[in-house]
């Protein structure tokens, strides 16, 4: 009997001890990770190029929700990258948006800042779908024109061609495919040859788009790496439609390599073995053979009408 009261006292206490440190300390334990990431096709110009990749800030004007993306902010700056880029949800939802833009007004780069909305910034959440969403019904004039007083420059199913150290960057940004925003033929219209070129998305599931083999870098985030990783196996769910192996880090499909934020998240949901973080991503020249590879799910017959 006393054997079996101390298993369950230290159950319970072990599942406080869980619950304290997964919801209160590990959400708020910002890292600041630095990557190499190679691309076989580089030009010598653009190594050493540095990039921060942002993710799911989820700026909410709410106590407890401040300190982290703020914190990502002031973080990002310290570490002076040339190049700014953000994969959606910056809110956690439109209501925040004056907040959000107040939040990250201090975002800047040599080259820019730039990002792509994502599900909660357009208000497409379970429970917006149960409860109804907030009026007015968000737009994308409205978040532009809420984000003309930052440095941030949305690219919502469009491209920016940039001139960087003598050569050719080409961004595109695809609206969420998690939502079904996603546009990347109409994105990929005016992008003409690049010497390197970056797709941005909210979800990984972008790499299933017929075109998105256009990149030789893609951006996601979305997943938050699954919230909660356990030694061995890595996240045990993650919203993505295809593999839970796309929900964080490093890999590669066809010629394109993939990096997967765990995001920021505004300090509020639960984590375990997957701080928050900003990444810094330094590119350089180099063979991307040894990375996991990732299948794709393409309809044929839509890829045959893929731009090329």
């Amino acid at each position: 009997m006393i054997i079996t009261a101390i298993v369950l006292w230290a159950v319970l206490g072990a599942t406080v001890l869980f619950w304290v440190y997964a919801s209160l300390i590990e959400p708020r334990r910002l890292h600041v990770r630095h990557i190499e990431i190679p691309l076989p096709n580089l030009p010598p110009e653009l190594a050493g190029l540095r990039i921060a990749h942002l993710s799911d800030l989820h700026c909410a004007n709410q106590p407890g929700a401040a300190q982290v993306p703020s914190q990502a902010a002031a973080e990002t700056l310290r570490a002076a990258p040339d190049l700014v880029l953000i994969t959606g949800d910056l809110s956690s939802g439109s209501g925040n948006m004056a907040y959000t833009a107040d939040q990250i007004s201090g975002l800047r780069a040599q080259y820019g800042v730039y990002a792509v909305l994502g599900n909660h910034d357009w208000d497409s959440t379970l429970g917006n779908y149960l409860f109804g969403s907030p009026e007015p019904p968000v737009t994308l004039a409205r978040w532009e024109e809420t984000l003309s007083s930052t440095q941030v420059e949305l690219l919502e199913n469009a491209s920016r061609t940039l001139v960087i150290r003598g050569q050719t960057v080409t961004l595109v940004g695809i609206g969420d495919p998690s939502c079904g925003r996603d546009d990347l033929p109409a994105a990929l219209a005016n992008a003409g040859p690049a010497d390197l070129k970056i797709l941005l998305a909210h979800s990984p599931d972008a790499i299933d788009l017929p075109g998105a083999d256009w990149a030789d870098l893609l951006l996601a985030g979305h997943t938050h790496g699954g919230q909660c990783q356990l030694p061995g196996w890595g996240s045990v769910w993650a919203p993505v439609w295809q593999l839970r192996q796309r929900s964080d880090g490093l890999f590669r499909f066809d010629e394109t390599v993939v990096h997967v934020s765990r995001g920021i998240c505004a300090g509020m949901d639960a984590r375990f073995f997957c701080p928050p973080e900003v990444c810094i991503i330094t590119l350089v020249r180099g063979p991307i053979q040894q990375m996991s590879a990732t299948p794709r799910f393409v309809d044929e017959a839509e890829c045959s009408g893929a731009p090329s």
